[in-house]
């Protein structure tokens, strides 16, 4: 298994590089995000045990990174997400690797390209506490419903009775609509710069917001055989979501976290169910 895990991670290393070239010839701002950029302080590279690889970006970088990628996309690599994949379930993006397969759940299976990714991670303003702040996590709520359209597994009573009633009341050709109204309604504190940062892709990740300055200043840092970009206020990032980041977890917490079904580092999902593999 360490030999197919340094094998995963170098395919994701080679996506890092692809989306770092881009952005600096786009002139977009990115950082190494979450443990990967844990990876790069600590470990100068990938966590040993780590078996994915995550970037971040101001919500209005990400909206470029899309929409150029989308103008020239770049050969063997496939930006997906929900608005270009109505079945892709995340609020945020990846890049995958063409003629590879990394299948976590049996029922993505010949749903969309299941290859070997990395994720891209939309960072938003978040308003200062009382009712603004409520609204803004109910609008995040809703619409991480709305784009993963089924109910959280280990949803508790509650959750899993309003998330029924709002998928009820909202038909699935007017889903899509009512969830762009709420990604409005959740992008419209952006212009304001003295706001904290979050990241809006699960309920627990708003709750560690970031210093409003988080986005304004980027460094590089080794990773592996190369530099990549990252907040300058790294520490303050780290420290916030990790606590003492240097302290290396117990051992039997350093493990795969993605348990994929499927990995091939040379065919697509569908080749390998038409015996092409």
């Amino acid at each position: 298994m360490e030999e197919t895990l340094r094998k995963l991670q170098l395919t994701q290393l080679e996506i890092l590089k692809v989306v770092d070239c881009f952005c600096r010839e786009h002139h977009l701002k990115y950082s190494l995000y979450a443990g990967s950029l844990l990876g790069a302080v600590r470990h100068k590279g990938f966590i040993p045990w780590d078996d994915d690889l995550d970037v971040c970006m101001p919500r209005s970088d990400y909206n470029q990174f899309i929409a150029l990628w989308e103008q020239t996309n770049p050969n063997g690599y496939i930006l997906q997400n929900k608005e270009n994949t109505p079945a892709f379930w995340q609020s945020f993006s990846k890049i995958r690797k063409d003629h590879t397969t990394f299948l976590q759940e049996q029922r993505e299976a010949g749903q969309y390209h299941t290859g070997i990714f990395l994720d891209v991670f939309p960072l938003d303003r978040i308003p200062d506490g009382g009712i603004n702040r409520r609204l803004f996590k109910w609008h995040c709520m809703k619409y991480q419903l709305l784009t993963r359209e089924f109910i959280p597994p280990r949803a508790g009573t509650v959750v899993r009775v309003g998330s029924s009633l709002i998928l009820a009341c909202t038909p699935e050709r007017r889903r899509e609509k009512v969830r762009q109204n709420e990604l409005k309604k959740i992008t419209q504190y952006n212009g304001q710069r003295n706001l904290e940062v979050a990241a809006i892709e699960t309920m627990a990740s708003l709750e560690k917001t970031f210093a409003s300055d988080m986005l304004d200043t980027y460094t590089e840092l080794p990773f592996e055989d190369g530099t990549f970009m990252c907040f300058s206020k790294w520490d303050a990032y780290l420290s916030r979501k990790y606590g003492d980041y240097m302290q290396l977890p117990l051992e039997e917490e350093r493990a795969w976290k993605h348990h994929p079904i499927i990995i091939d580092f040379t065919h697509n999902y569908e080749e390998l169910s038409q015996g092409r593999g």
